[in-house]
Protein backbone atom coordinates (compact mmCIF):
# COMPACT_ATOMS: atom_id res chain seq x y z
CA UNK A 1 0.00 0.00 0.00
CA UNK A 2 1.72 3.16 -1.17
CA UNK A 3 1.19 6.70 0.04
CA UNK A 4 0.88 7.91 -3.53
CA UNK A 5 -2.18 5.67 -4.00
CA UNK A 6 -3.82 7.46 -1.08
CA UNK A 7 -2.81 10.88 -2.41
CA UNK A 8 -4.18 10.04 -5.87
CA UNK A 9 -7.59 9.33 -4.29
CA UNK A 10 -7.74 12.64 -2.39
CA UNK A 11 -10.26 15.27 -3.47
CA UNK A 12 -10.66 18.69 -1.83
CA UNK A 13 -14.18 19.70 -0.91
CA UNK A 14 -15.17 23.22 -2.08
CA UNK A 15 -15.76 24.18 1.56
CA UNK A 16 -12.07 23.48 2.30
CA UNK A 17 -10.98 25.67 -0.62
CA UNK A 18 -13.20 28.44 0.77
CA UNK A 19 -11.52 28.11 4.16
CA UNK A 20 -8.08 28.29 2.53
CA UNK A 21 -9.01 31.59 0.91
CA UNK A 22 -10.41 33.03 4.14
CA UNK A 23 -7.36 31.85 6.12
CA UNK A 24 -5.01 33.63 3.72
CA UNK A 25 -7.07 36.81 4.05
CA UNK A 26 -7.17 36.60 7.86
CA UNK A 27 -3.54 35.52 8.26
CA UNK A 28 -4.36 32.13 9.77
CA UNK A 29 -2.77 29.99 7.05
CA UNK A 30 -0.31 28.18 9.38
CA UNK A 31 -3.18 27.12 11.68
CA UNK A 32 -5.14 25.86 8.69
CA UNK A 33 -2.10 23.94 7.43
CA UNK A 34 -1.79 22.16 10.81
CA UNK A 35 -5.51 21.38 10.73
CA UNK A 36 -5.25 20.05 7.18
CA UNK A 37 -2.31 17.79 8.11
CA UNK A 38 -4.21 16.33 11.09
CA UNK A 39 -7.30 15.69 8.97
CA UNK A 40 -5.19 14.03 6.26
CA UNK A 41 -3.58 11.66 8.79
CA UNK A 42 -7.03 10.90 10.22
CA UNK A 43 -8.33 9.91 6.78
CA UNK A 44 -5.14 7.98 6.05
CA UNK A 45 -6.04 5.78 9.02
CA UNK A 46 -9.44 4.99 7.51
CA UNK A 47 -7.89 4.37 4.10
CA UNK A 48 -5.12 2.09 5.36
CA UNK A 49 -7.52 -0.06 7.38
CA UNK A 50 -10.02 -0.27 4.51
CA UNK A 51 -7.28 -1.37 2.11
CA UNK A 52 -6.19 -4.08 4.55
CA UNK A 53 -9.69 -5.57 4.12
CA UNK A 54 -9.49 -5.16 0.31
CA UNK A 55 -12.19 -2.50 0.15
CA UNK A 56 -12.61 -0.74 -3.19
CA UNK A 57 -12.01 2.95 -2.45
CA UNK A 58 -13.61 5.39 -4.87
CA UNK A 59 -12.24 8.62 -3.39
CA UNK A 60 -11.34 10.44 -0.18
CA UNK A 61 -12.82 13.91 0.13
CA UNK A 62 -11.20 16.27 2.62
CA UNK A 63 -12.98 19.20 4.24
CA UNK A 64 -12.19 21.36 7.25
CA UNK A 65 -12.71 19.17 10.33
CA UNK A 66 -12.64 15.78 8.69
CA UNK A 67 -13.29 13.95 5.47
CA UNK A 68 -15.37 11.26 3.85
CA UNK A 69 -14.10 8.06 2.30
CA UNK A 70 -16.37 6.70 -0.40
CA UNK A 71 -16.15 2.95 -0.93
CA UNK A 72 -18.18 0.39 -2.85
CA UNK A 73 -18.54 -1.49 0.42
CA UNK A 74 -20.75 1.15 2.07
CA UNK A 75 -22.75 -0.88 4.59
CA UNK A 76 -22.07 -4.15 2.75
CA UNK A 77 -19.17 -5.64 4.67
CA UNK A 78 -19.23 -7.48 8.03
CA UNK A 79 -19.91 -5.16 10.96
CA UNK A 80 -16.52 -6.02 12.46
CA UNK A 81 -14.72 -4.70 9.37
CA UNK A 82 -16.83 -1.56 9.19
CA UNK A 83 -16.24 -0.77 12.86
CA UNK A 84 -12.48 -1.29 12.50
CA UNK A 85 -12.33 0.99 9.46
CA UNK A 86 -14.37 3.67 11.22
CA UNK A 87 -12.29 3.57 14.43
CA UNK A 88 -8.99 3.62 12.52
CA UNK A 89 -9.42 7.36 11.91
CA UNK A 90 -9.91 8.43 15.55
CA UNK A 91 -7.12 6.06 16.59
CA UNK A 92 -4.60 8.21 14.68
CA UNK A 93 -5.15 10.98 17.20
CA UNK A 94 -3.92 8.69 20.00
CA UNK A 95 -0.39 8.43 18.66
CA UNK A 96 -0.37 12.03 17.38
CA UNK A 97 -1.35 13.36 20.82
CA UNK A 98 1.18 11.05 22.49
CA UNK A 99 3.99 12.50 20.37
CA UNK A 100 2.81 16.09 20.86
CA UNK A 101 2.56 15.75 24.65
CA UNK A 102 5.99 14.09 24.73
CA UNK A 103 7.45 17.04 22.79
CA UNK A 104 5.79 19.46 25.21
CA UNK A 105 7.58 17.71 28.08
CA UNK A 106 10.96 17.14 26.44
CA UNK A 107 11.51 20.45 24.63
CA UNK A 108 12.97 23.21 26.81
CA UNK A 109 10.89 25.89 25.09
CA UNK A 110 7.88 24.32 23.35
CA UNK A 111 6.55 26.24 20.39
CA UNK A 112 3.08 27.74 20.43
CA UNK A 113 2.38 25.59 17.38
CA UNK A 114 2.45 22.51 19.64
CA UNK A 115 -0.40 23.96 21.70
CA UNK A 116 -2.33 24.63 18.50
CA UNK A 117 -1.69 21.09 17.19
CA UNK A 118 -2.83 19.55 20.49
CA UNK A 119 -5.98 21.68 20.57
CA UNK A 120 -6.85 20.84 16.96
CA UNK A 121 -6.27 17.13 17.58
CA UNK A 122 -8.74 17.11 20.47
CA UNK A 123 -11.16 19.26 18.50
CA UNK A 124 -11.15 17.00 15.42
CA UNK A 125 -11.34 13.84 17.56
CA UNK A 126 -14.33 15.13 19.55
CA UNK A 127 -16.06 16.55 16.47
CA UNK A 128 -15.73 13.34 14.45
CA UNK A 129 -17.16 11.23 17.27
CA UNK A 130 -20.41 13.21 17.31
CA UNK A 131 -23.30 10.85 16.34
CA UNK A 132 -24.02 12.83 13.16
CA UNK A 133 -23.78 11.43 9.65
CA UNK A 134 -21.30 11.20 7.87
CA UNK A 135 -18.96 11.69 10.85
CA UNK A 136 -17.35 8.64 12.43
CA UNK A 137 -19.76 8.89 15.34
CA UNK A 138 -22.70 8.83 12.93
CA UNK A 139 -21.38 5.68 11.29
CA UNK A 140 -20.82 4.03 14.67
CA UNK A 141 -24.42 4.93 15.54
CA UNK A 142 -25.54 3.17 12.34
CA UNK A 143 -23.50 0.06 13.20
CA UNK A 144 -24.91 0.04 16.73
CA UNK A 145 -28.47 0.21 15.37
CA UNK A 146 -27.60 -2.73 13.08
CA UNK A 147 -27.20 -4.87 16.19
CA UNK A 148 -30.88 -4.38 17.06
CA UNK A 149 -32.74 -3.56 13.84
CA UNK A 150 -32.80 -4.67 10.18
CA UNK A 151 -30.36 -2.97 7.85
CA UNK A 152 -32.93 -0.73 6.14
CA UNK A 153 -34.51 0.46 9.38
CA UNK A 154 -31.09 1.04 10.94
CA UNK A 155 -30.07 3.23 8.01
CA UNK A 156 -33.26 5.29 8.18
CA UNK A 157 -33.02 5.71 11.96
CA UNK A 158 -29.36 6.72 11.77
CA UNK A 159 -30.12 9.54 9.32
CA UNK A 160 -33.19 10.74 11.24
CA UNK A 161 -31.34 10.76 14.58
CA UNK A 162 -28.39 12.46 12.91
CA UNK A 163 -30.60 15.27 11.59
CA UNK A 164 -32.32 15.72 14.96
CA UNK A 165 -28.99 15.92 16.82
CA UNK A 166 -27.61 18.31 14.22
CA UNK A 167 -30.58 20.66 14.59
CA UNK A 168 -30.25 20.52 18.39
CA UNK A 169 -26.54 21.37 18.09
CA UNK A 170 -27.30 24.31 15.78
CA UNK A 171 -29.95 25.60 18.21
CA UNK A 172 -27.63 25.34 21.22
CA UNK A 173 -24.75 27.05 19.40
CA UNK A 174 -27.07 29.82 18.20
CA UNK A 175 -28.51 30.45 21.67
CA UNK A 176 -25.04 30.49 23.26
CA UNK A 177 -23.69 32.81 20.50
CA UNK A 178 -21.03 30.28 19.40
CA UNK A 179 -22.45 29.88 15.90
CA UNK A 180 -19.67 31.47 13.86
CA UNK A 181 -19.17 31.65 10.09
CA UNK A 182 -17.15 28.43 10.22
CA UNK A 183 -19.95 26.82 12.20
CA UNK A 184 -22.51 27.89 9.60
CA UNK A 185 -20.47 26.38 6.78
CA UNK A 186 -19.96 23.10 8.65
CA UNK A 187 -23.65 22.89 9.57
CA UNK A 188 -24.61 23.50 5.94
CA UNK A 189 -22.21 20.80 4.80
CA UNK A 190 -23.57 18.25 7.30
CA UNK A 191 -27.18 19.08 6.44
CA UNK A 192 -26.46 18.60 2.73
CA UNK A 193 -24.69 15.28 3.40
CA UNK A 194 -27.65 14.01 5.44
CA UNK A 195 -30.09 15.14 2.77
CA UNK A 196 -28.06 13.37 0.09
CA UNK A 197 -27.86 10.18 2.18
CA UNK A 198 -31.64 10.24 2.69
CA UNK A 199 -32.30 10.73 -1.03
CA UNK A 200 -30.01 7.78 -1.82
CA UNK A 201 -31.52 5.46 0.79
CA UNK A 202 -33.42 3.28 -1.73
CA UNK A 203 -30.42 2.99 -4.05
CA UNK A 204 -28.14 2.11 -1.12
CA UNK A 205 -30.57 -0.54 0.09
CA UNK A 206 -30.75 -2.15 -3.36
CA UNK A 207 -26.96 -2.12 -3.54
CA UNK A 208 -26.86 -3.78 -0.13
CA UNK A 209 -29.27 -6.49 -1.35
CA UNK A 210 -27.19 -6.99 -4.47
CA UNK A 211 -24.11 -7.50 -2.33
CA UNK A 212 -25.97 -10.04 -0.19
CA UNK A 213 -27.13 -11.81 -3.36
CA UNK A 214 -23.61 -12.08 -4.73
CA UNK A 215 -21.85 -12.74 -1.41
CA UNK A 216 -24.14 -14.47 1.10
CA UNK A 217 -23.53 -14.06 4.83
CA UNK A 218 -21.46 -16.60 6.72
CA UNK A 219 -23.30 -19.94 7.15
CA UNK A 220 -22.27 -19.90 10.84
CA UNK A 221 -24.77 -17.09 11.43
CA UNK A 222 -27.96 -18.70 10.14
CA UNK A 223 -31.14 -17.41 11.80
CA UNK A 224 -34.51 -19.14 11.48
CA UNK A 225 -37.54 -16.86 11.50
CA UNK A 226 -41.26 -17.68 11.45
CA UNK A 227 -43.11 -15.90 8.69
CA UNK A 228 -46.60 -15.37 7.36
CA UNK A 229 -46.78 -17.22 3.99
CA UNK A 230 -48.80 -14.33 2.54
CA UNK A 231 -46.00 -11.87 3.29
CA UNK A 232 -44.37 -10.43 0.17
CA UNK A 233 -40.74 -10.84 -0.82
CA UNK A 234 -40.17 -7.10 -0.32
CA UNK A 235 -41.41 -7.26 3.28
CA UNK A 236 -39.03 -10.13 3.87
CA UNK A 237 -36.09 -8.25 2.38
CA UNK A 238 -36.63 -5.07 4.41
CA UNK A 239 -36.50 -7.19 7.59
CA UNK A 240 -33.09 -8.57 6.68
CA UNK A 241 -30.45 -8.16 9.40
CA UNK A 242 -26.78 -7.53 8.80
CA UNK A 243 -24.21 -10.29 9.47
CA UNK A 244 -26.90 -12.98 9.40
CA UNK A 245 -28.26 -15.48 6.91
CA UNK A 246 -31.99 -16.02 7.20
CA UNK A 247 -34.27 -19.05 6.85
CA UNK A 248 -38.02 -18.29 6.74
CA UNK A 249 -40.32 -21.03 8.04
CA UNK A 250 -44.07 -21.58 8.25
CA UNK A 251 -46.22 -24.65 9.02
CA UNK A 252 -48.83 -26.17 6.76
CA UNK A 253 -50.78 -29.46 6.69
CA UNK A 254 -48.18 -31.06 4.52
CA UNK A 255 -45.48 -30.08 7.00
CA UNK A 256 -42.98 -27.33 7.64
CA UNK A 257 -41.98 -25.27 4.61
CA UNK A 258 -38.71 -23.37 4.41
CA UNK A 259 -37.55 -20.56 2.11
CA UNK A 260 -33.96 -19.39 2.13
CA UNK A 261 -32.81 -15.78 2.06
CA UNK A 262 -30.95 -16.57 -1.17
CA UNK A 263 -34.23 -17.75 -2.78
CA UNK A 264 -35.89 -14.40 -2.04
CA UNK A 265 -32.92 -12.45 -3.36
CA UNK A 266 -32.63 -14.58 -6.49
CA UNK A 267 -36.31 -14.16 -7.34
CA UNK A 268 -36.15 -10.42 -6.63
CA UNK A 269 -33.20 -9.80 -8.95
CA UNK A 270 -34.20 -12.40 -11.58
CA UNK A 271 -37.90 -11.65 -11.99
CA UNK A 272 -38.18 -8.22 -10.40
CA UNK A 273 -41.47 -9.00 -8.65
CA UNK A 274 -41.14 -7.82 -5.03
CA UNK A 275 -44.89 -8.26 -4.39
CA UNK A 276 -44.91 -12.03 -4.85
CA UNK A 277 -46.09 -13.82 -1.65
CA UNK A 278 -43.49 -16.05 -0.06
CA UNK A 279 -45.92 -19.00 -0.30
CA UNK A 280 -45.75 -18.84 -4.09
CA UNK A 281 -42.00 -18.43 -4.04
CA UNK A 282 -41.73 -21.91 -2.48
CA UNK A 283 -42.68 -23.56 -5.76
CA UNK A 284 -39.74 -21.88 -7.51
CA UNK A 285 -37.31 -23.28 -4.97
CA UNK A 286 -38.13 -26.99 -5.22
Amino acid sequence: MKLRDFISNIHLHPILILFVVTSIITGAFIELLILFLIVTIHEWGHYRMAKSFDWRIKKVTLWLFGGTMEAEEHGNRPLREQIYVTLAGPFQHVWMLSILYALMILLPAPSNLLDIAISYNWLILAFNLLPIWPLDGGKLLFYLLNCFFPYRKSHHLAIILSCVLLMVAIFVLTVTSYFTLHGCLLAAFLLLENRLEWKRRYYLFIRYLMHRYRKPASPSKVVTQPIDPQETIWNVLIRMRNDRQHLYVWNERRGKLVVKESDCLEHFFTYGNPHLPVRELNQYCR
